[in-house]
């Protein structure tokens, strides 16, 4: 009995030890190339044995878990001022993405690692050729995270990932923020690797934002690339986004703009709304009619000479505001409709239960949006008109 008092013990204590013994397998932080960022544009094919092979052009930024001399940086790895700015860029051209990444090690001391990916950049000449080879990297690789922010850059990708912002000195990581914020309001699409993993499984189109460089060497975002069967087939404004955001019934944050005269807008904080679909057939043909309404709270006024101490006042200016939103969206729908034939608005989900629309659609999506017709009503209701009620007189204009 006192045998087995000290022998169990000391077998708890064993396991505990080999428990808490660490991994086996265990790797400095320092020891690991840390993939941020992931860049890639196409480049001249390269003809070999008669066949034709793409090549590209593949942009990896690591970040560095501490600022040390080195002399493999390419591509951004210092800052303006000549110190050290935390990430390496690597340039490589290659057939294969795999490859590229690989041969990251023989320039690098540490060994790639892709579990910490923020940002993969697409060329557009790359957009416009089809991404097929290289979703088809991105969905095979353990390593990939489906929350990785997904663009398209019009410009040189090399410039994109060199590009720092003031708050994030690392531009994958900048570039990841600027994109999460764009998406909280009813501006842009939700545009990571999910998405479109979800898009590409069930055959629909994808959006993707679009970045660009403005004249101040700044990142904008500020369009949405259209995808088809992994092609970019065209590019989206900041206001047809957002008119479509709508009409996909997607309706979050987000300021709606309107005319009033002379250059002078209204500006309408969406807080609240929805979009319904009544689909039908009128004379053999489809029709989708889009019944939207919105709450909002008014913003900004430009308009001289307005009052809204009377509640019919408030109601006429909703009903205006109702009927440009309802033309508005009525142009973006057509336009989008004539233009790319496809999908967009994303009518497939919504028409599961109509199943002559839902059967012509998922076969014949390109002879359904030729025969299809569209029609939108709007009921903008203005909770909120803020301190002032009337501003000022046309006559105290500047001149």
């Amino acid at each position: 009995m006192r045998i087995f008092n000290w022998v169990l013990p000391m077998l708890v204590i064993a396991c505990i030890s080999l428990l808490t013994a660490g991994c086996w397998d265990y790797q400095e932080l320092e020891d690991r190339a840390i993939i941020v960022g992931l860049g890639i544009d196409e480049l001249p094919p390269v003809r070999s044995n008669g066949f034709e092979t793409r090549m590209y052009q593949v942009v990896v930024q690591i970040v560095e878990a501490a600022a040390e001399d080195g002399g493999d940086q390419k591509g951004g790895g210092f800052g303006s001022s000549g110190k050290q700015s935390g990430y390496t860029n690597f340039v490589i051209e290659t057939p294969s993405i795999a490859d590229g990444i690989e041969r990251v090690v023989t320039r690098s001391d540490r060994l790639p690692n892709m579990s910490h990916l923020q940002t993969i950049a697409l060329g557009e000449k790359v957009a416009r050729k089809g991404i097929n080879e290289l979703y088809d990297f991105f969905a095979r690789f353990p390593q990939m995270r489906r929350h990785t922010e997904m663009l398209v850059f019009d410009g040189p990708i090399s410039q994109l990932f060199a590009t720092p912002s003031v708050s994030e000195p690392t531009p994958a990581l900048h570039i990841a923020e600027m994109i999460d914020n764009v998406q909280r309001t009813i501006v842009m699409p939700v545009s990571n690797l999910g998405t479109v993993s979800k898009s590409v499984r069930s055959q629909s189109p994808f959006l993707l934002v679009k970045a660009a460089m403005n004249e101040n060497k700044e990142i904008l975002i500020n369009q949405v690339a259209v995808f088809d069967t992994f092609k970019m087939i065209g590019t989206l404004s900041r206001e047809q986004m957002m008119d479509i955001s709508v009409l996909q019934d997607e309706i979050e944050r987000g300021v709606l703009h309107f005319p009033c005269y002379q250059g002078k807008k209204t500006g309408l904080q969406i807080i609240a709304g929805n979009c319904k679909i009544k689909p039908e057939l009128r004379e053999g043909h489809p029709h989708i009619t889009f019944d939207v309404e919105l709450e909002g709270e008014m913003m900004e006024y430009q308009c001289l000479g307005a009052s809204f101490e009377k509640p019919e006042q408030i109601k006429r200016l909703e009903q205006i505001v109702s009927d440009m939103l309802r033309i508005r969206l009525k142009r973006t729908a057509e336009k989008v409709r004539n233009k790319y034939g496809v999908d967009v608005l994303r009518l497939r989900t919504r028409l599961k239960n109509e199943r002559d629309l839902y059967k012509e659609l998922r076969q014949r999506p390109s002879e359904f949006f030729r025969r299809l017709t569209i029609d939108v009503k709007a009921d903008v209701k203005i909770r909120n008109i803020g301190n002032n009620v009337q501003t000022p007189n046309r006559e105290l204009r500047p001149k």
